[in-house]
């Protein structure tokens, strides 16, 4: 059966307001719309899967003006996602017009870009019209950047920058890792790869406490496990001895932990099996990302899948509608995720 195609008339039903209220929040008009409806409009076109690319499309058809757009990345050691970022924009690129152009650096140059010179050559000639940012680059240089250019950032949050993010809805998918968890039969339920300097894990760290105070269980603070930057980004293998404080608190009842991210929770799941544990007959463990492929030799991960496909498309939509109308307020658009259920989360073990 051929699946019904969104229009905007659902989407006005879903949220209670009227279809033109819907047409303006798409084309950009957002003269008599605030900025709660405006972002409940463009969220719910996402999740419904309405191609909000079409009025950019039409406009940009009219004008009949090719576009040239920057994809500047912030140079890390994990960079699955901008494989799959780059494959989502170009799927995008002839139906709207554009070109990309992209350019890597190096995160301890990250401040050469601002110079001409250390620009590739169609930034620093004009020709560029907008950037899309990946990876978190330090907000001087963005705020240097966006004085300059239209920017949208892919996962990272520069506010008070006037900077449109296209990101994943965090708080659904750490829900969805705690109801399994839950649903499972545990009631104990650790955290490990908290750090306040990844943005990422700060806001995972978050909607876990957000989803323990939902689920009426109580924040103990010995559950939660730090981890540095280096382990957490760049994919180093030190633990910093939080393998040993998980066994601690394995000892005392908590058998599952939700991990910041797939890399970690493959390092935890690696150090358990390493210490005599099975996973998931003695401890449960939830990735985030379902985009690790250096699985250390342990079971697929129990995830969240990203839609990177998507981010890298929604990003140039997003950016488009930004060059033809660069007065309109930054809007946030988070993306559905996808919960995955895999080999290392089971119930909870007979102590």
């Amino acid at each position: 059966m051929t699946q019904k195609r969104v229009n905007q008339k659902d989407i006005a039903e879903k949220l209670n307001i009227s279809v033109a209220t819907v047409s303006k929040a798409l084309r950009g008009d957002y003269s008599d719309i605030n900025e709660e409806t405006r972002q409940r409009v463009l969220n719910m076109a996402t999740k419904l899967g309405y191609d909000t690319g079409t009025h950019i499309r039409q406009a940009i058809e009219e004008e009949a003006k090719p576009c040239m757009v920057g994809v500047l990345i912030l140079r890390k050691h994990h960079e699955w996602q901008h494989t799959h970022y780059f494959a989502g924009m170009s799927e995008k690129c002839a139906k709207m017009n554009v070109s990309l152009v992209v350019h890597y650096i190096e995160e301890e140059d990250s401040r050469q870009i601002l110079y001409p010179e250390n620009q590739p050559p169609a930034m620093r000639d004009g020709q560029i019209q907008g950037l899309i940012l990946a990876n978190h680059w330090p907000m001087d240089v963005v705020r240097t950047l966006s004085e300059t250019f239209p920017c949208v950032s892919i996962l990272y949050d520069y506010s008070p920058l006037p900077i449109d993010v296209i990101s994943v809805d965090e708080n659904q998918g750490i829900s969805m890792l705690m109801d399994h968890l839950i649903m499972l039969g545990h009631t104990q339920i650790g955290f490990f790869g908290n750090c306040g300097q990844v943005v990422f894990a700060r806001n995972r760290f978050a909607m876990y406490v957000n989803s323990l105070c939902r689920l009426g269980l109580p924040f103990v603070p010995e559950n939660v496990c730090q981890l540095g930057p280096g382990t957490l980004e760049d994919k180093e293998l030190d633990l910093n001895g939080q393998l040993d404080r998980v066994l601690e608190r394995v000892k005392k009842g908590v058998r599952a932990w939700v991990c910041a991210n797939d890399w970690v929770g493959y390092l935890l799941c690696r150090g358990l099996f390493d210490r005599g544990l099975r996973v998931p007959g003695d401890v449960s463990i939830a990735g985030f990302d379902n985009s690790e492929d250096n699985t250390l030799g342990c079971p697929r991960l129990t995830s969240i899948s990203v839609p990177a496909l998507r981010l890298g498309a929604e990003s140039l939509r997003r950016l488009l509608n930004r060059i033809r109308y660069p007065k309109s307020p930054p809007l946030k658009v988070l993306l559905p995720v996808q919960f995955f259920e895999a080999q290392t989360t089971g119930p909870v073990p007979n102590l």
